[in-house]
């Protein structure tokens, strides 16, 4: 029973429902957050510490008090590269007031196709002949939020929180997030810190491979309920991801994050499903959720990367 609540675990949602197994490392936290001091510019950038760098954006991102993430997913490369069908899920998550808005939407081809909302738990679809929304059904309607953020930060912590999550993830044995050297890079006409981080899956004591499950341990260290405080965690591979965020320079909140997950195989890690994932600022729920009848996508092109 305990291998086959261990297997269940690994998987993004439904890890979020599992009870905290015995995690694979022994060592408690004694460090704080890596500190970093001052901003990043064209002319310091080359002496920055990018880990610094890295838990500094994650520290900021994980005290918003409202996440507003626009996603896509494909379970492989190629489907990325073909985009001939593209889901894009729309999610706003108020944990001041557990308040939610979420939206999904089809684009087959160019052409929007299904369309669902999740309105305060209300599931509702479109007709884009009528440009009307009526009861249906959505799965946006999870108590987990399942499309929400970007799978590796969390939102709505206290400070404190956000240092214990943080902390955890830096003992040496946890530690499976790295990032490497930051850039300054344009696009769309506005400057952004381009900040790769690679995540490698550690071994615990009976060998067994873990990566992104080290997330929900931590967060379990923080306190809340990860079924009450949405926090859905991309998938544990056993072979970890390339991610790339993409920062403002100013506020250092992440603008725009792509990943590149891999799966184990006999030949090595081999490239298995791709995210992206665009911060919408500011973040903050509408006034009427069904006014909305824009077909929604990300504002970055699907080669940034």
């Amino acid at each position: 029973m305990k291998r086959i609540l261990l297997a269940v675990c690994t998987l993004a949602v439904t890890a979020a429902a599992c009870a905290s197994p015995a995690a694979p490392n022994r060592v408690r936290p004694v460090e704080t957050r890596p500190a970093f001091d001052g901003s990043v510019t064209r002319a310091n950038i080359d002496q920055v510490d990018p880990n610094a760098l890295f838990w500094e954006m994650f520290y900021r991102q994980a005290q918003q008090p409202v996440l507003h993430t626009r996603r896509e997913y494909f379970g492989s490369p190629d489907l990325a590269a073909q985009r001939r069908m593209v889901k894009v899920h729309d999610e706003i998550y108020d944990f001041r007031t557990r308040r939610y808005v979420g939206a999904s939407i089809e684009h087959w081809r160019g052409t929007s196709t299904l369309w669902g909302k999740c309105v305060d738990d209300v599931e509702h679809d479109y007709s884009p002949s009528r440009q009307t929304w009526s009861p249906g059904s959505s799965p946006l309607c999870k108590p987990y939020r399942p499309f929400l953020g970007d799978g590796i930060i969390p939102a709505g912590l206290t400070a404190d929180q956000a240092t214990t999550m943080i902390s955890q993830l830096n003992v040496e044995s946890w530690r499976f997030l790295v990032a490497e050297n930051p850039s300054l890079v344009e696009v769309n006409g506005k400057t952004y810190l381009r900040l790769p981080v690679r995540a490698r899956a550690l071994p615990d004591a009976e060998g067994r491979l873990w990566d992104m499950q080290h997330l929900i341990w931590a967060f379990q260290k923080t306190g809340p309920n990860v079924m009450e405080h949405p926090f859905p965690t991309a998938d544990n591979t056993k072979a970890g991801a390339d991610i790339v965020y993409y920062l403002n320079p100013e506020s250092l909140l992440p603008a725009y994050m792509f990943r590149q997950a891999f799966r184990p195989s006999d030949a090595g890690p081999k490239p298995d499903a791709v995210t992206r994932v665009e911060y919408v600022r500011p973040a903050a729920l509408p006034d009427a959720p069904l006014a909305d009848t824009t077909p929604w996508a990300l504002s970055w092109a699907p080669d940034i990367k």
